[in-house]
């Protein structure tokens, strides 16, 4: 339950990046159709990408998780800087574009390595009830996400919406079983 919780809560943080970052963009820093367009084009080809290198990656070296709590740690301080650029610098549409590139793409990197670690945590006998799991938590994520993040955007900022996505990474941390 916890690694499959664990799951749930990088998810938010992924949909909060698919669902709201063209309305950042456009709304935020007044990034047109075609600039918000291509920060997720390349988000999703990024994404894609960095899965598949992931998991050719960990197979190689038995790493997941150190990887994933790797993907953790940068994906926090992509989203922290995010932030904080947002704070200083509404007008900063460039950074602020590069910056939810890189960290939709971080944010979506560790997804196959998390799952695959999950079956092999749960064993042959109980991988498809943990895979289950991990995407009811992930569903959920899915839900409550797009559910919660335009309150949260009215009631504080975006800026702050970007920094608790980061927190909400390391939220995620202590759930992580360690392995040797």
């Amino acid at each position: 339950w916890r690694t499959a919780a664990a799951i749930g809560l990088l998810c938010c943080t992924q949909f909060a990046v698919l669902t709201f970052s063209k309305v950042f963009l456009h709304d935020f820093s007044g990034a047109g159709v075609g600039a918000t367009t291509a920060v997720l084009v390349a988000v999703q080809l990024g994404a894609m990408i960095a899965r598949v290198a992931s998991g050719r990656w960990t197979d190689r070296r038995g790493n997941r998780g150190a990887y994933l709590r790797f993907c953790i740690g940068l994906s926090f301080l992509l989203f922290a800087a995010l932030g904080a650029t947002a704070w200083a610098a509404s007008d900063a549409m460039l950074a602020l574009a590069i910056l939810m590139a890189a960290a939709g793409i971080c944010v979506s990197a560790w997804h196959g390595v998390a799952y695959t670690e999950l079956a092999t945590l749960a064993g042959a006998g109980r991988a498809g009830t943990a895979l289950g799991m991990a995407n009811s938590c992930c569903y959920l994520g899915l839900f409550l996400t797009p559910a919660v993040m335009p309150h949260l955007v009215a009631a504080t900022s975006w800026p702050m919406a970007w920094g608790l996505a980061g927190l909400c990474m390391l939220a995620a941390l202590p759930l992580l079983p360690r392995r040797p």
